[in-house]
């Protein structure tokens, strides 16, 4: 039986085989792990400082604001750069900014394992929050565009790589200072991150293609045929010759924006909606798990010890709640939708908060152990991924990585806010009270989730649209 020729004559095509839901390929998967694998090493990054700051606090003598400053640094350059790191993946490709990300990367890494003081470090750190803009505002936005919509809730998956990896750090930490590298562990931490940065961005350059709907979006209709036989194994070809970029593959609503995207353009119609939906929960969900971040590693001293040992195994099993609900979330996204199971979880996380909060001053220690456990696990199962993998499926491919960039910004503002607000807080009002106040913000993300009603998986809300021939596409609209 002769192949069928699968013709691309514009995005529309593109999108429409996507849409077909066409069987993974081998190249497929691969470039679906590689991808993800960016995930695992910003979670890495990340959790590299905060598994040695005890040790590298001493060692440095570092002042409280000194270590502030230090923690949150790379969330203030992300809150900046991650509408530009959206920018240039849009204008130059998904590819190039997650290779130039694990560049970036290991600059920071070499920077802070040989750090001869405080100024080098926070230097470094400050290149770790460049990459992970560029990385995370990218690699939603590609992963996006190879998923039919009706799997759009496997997005949500990157909650549990991010778990998985910051056990992996804990754990990786643990071995190397058993090993005897002592105070010095935060350097080797660090440093590890800088391997896994060649490691990965080697593999990525030699495997991952570029997204067929974003070239083909850009006129490249040739590149994007060529790049349809790489990933898919089709018979691939262009109907015309490469023109400059078109419009979005999407069919805007009546009053869209015209012209050239623009950050502008995700506030106005259709996008507005999506928009405001990505951003807000985002932030909430920043916001909440960093405010309530600082009382983990005081329950877990409480039960494992002050060692440093003791308390990285008791870091770890923590993790395992967020690691269950991060991969669960995935299978709840596909069941009932990424925004619901946002919205049930804001709902329940409230629920938790509220509950340490009131009874925090008479918590025996099983109960100490197992609110924060059931936060964690609820926190990553629905709120913690819905607003980015929202915000990776709510727009054309000419604005999809400028959209998750904003998302991603909102998402370090809200950490900011946690880390350092939320200790003023604290001491004034004492943790208990804090506690039950920060229970607003889960209701503040379930209100916007229950309010603001559109979803990925069905985001005419209705049937999927239908285009003649083989131009179907998802009709969006707002909500």
């Amino acid at each position: 039986m002769t192949e069928t020729t699968v013709e691309i004559g514009n995005e529309h095509d593109v999108v429409a085989f996507v849409e077909r839901g066409h069987t993974t390929s081998t190249r497929l998967r691969w470039i679906w792990l590689l991808a993800l694998g960016g995930v695992f090493f910003e979670a890495y990054t990340s959790a590299a400082l905060g598994t040695g700051l005890g040790p590298l606090t001493d060692q440095l003598h570092l002042s409280a604001g000194e270590v502030s400053l230090l923690a949150g640094s790379s969330m203030l350059v992300s809150i900046a750069f991650g509408p530009v790191a959206g920018i240039l993946a849009d204008r130059f490709g998904r590819v190039p900014m997650l290779v130039t990300a694990k560049g970036v990367a290991l600059v920071s890494a070499v920077l802070t394992a040989f750090a001869p003081d405080y100024a080098v470090l926070l230097s470094g750190r400050a290149l770790a929050g460049v990459a992970w803009g560029l990385d995370f505002a990218t690699v939603m936005a590609y992963l996006a565009e190879f998923l039919p919509t009706r799997h759009r809730g496997r997005l949500n998956r990157w909650q549990g790589i991010w778990y998985v990896a910051t056990t992996a750090n804990l754990l990786i930490t643990l071995a190397i200072y058993e090993a005897g590298a002592g105070q010095g562990i935060w350097r080797w931490s660090l440093g590890s991150a800088g391997v896994l940065a060649i490691v990965l961005g080697v593999a990525q350059t030699l495997v991952l293609s570029e997204s067929p709907q974003w070239l083909a979006g850009r006129g490249r209709l040739s590149d994007a045929a060529r790049a349809l036989r790489v990933i898919y194994g089709v018979a691939a070809r262009a109907t015309r010759p490469d023109t400059t970029p078109e419009a979005p593959a999407e069919a805007p609503a009546e009053g869209a924006p015209s012209g050239k995207p623009g950050l502008s353009a995700l506030f106005r119609a259709p996008y507005r909606p999506r928009t405001l939906l990505s951003v807000i929960t985002f932030y909430a969900q920043g916001l909440e798990y960093f405010a309530i971040g600082w009382y983990l590693p005081v329950i877990s001293l409480q039960l494992f010890g002050d060692r440093f040992a003791a308390a990285t195994l008791g870091s770890a099993l923590f993790n395992v709640f967020g690691i269950v609900g991060g991969f669960s979330s995935g299978a709840l996204a596909q069941r009932f939708r990424i925004r619901r199971a946002m919205t049930a979880g804001f709902a329940l996380v409230a629920v938790v908060l509220l509950a340490l909060g009131v009874l925090f001053a008479h918590l025996p220690l099983w109960l100490a152990f197992t609110l924060p456990a059931l936060f964690l696990l609820l926190h990553s199962s629905g709120p913690a991924p819905g607003g980015m993998s929202i915000a990776a499926a709510a727009y054309p491919s000419t604005l999809r990585a400028l959209g998750s960039g904003v998302t991603n910004m909102a998402g370090s503002a809200g950490g900011v806010t946690g880390l350092f607000v939320f200790p003023l807080i604290m001491a004034v009002l004492g943790p208990g009270t804090t506690i039950m106040l920060m229970a607003l913000v889960p209701l503040a993300g379930f209100l916007a989730s229950a309010l603001i009603r559109w979803d990925p998986e069905n985001p005419s809300g209705g049937p999927v649209a239908v285009v003649a021939g083989a131009q179907a596409v998802t009709r969006l609209e707002g909500s």
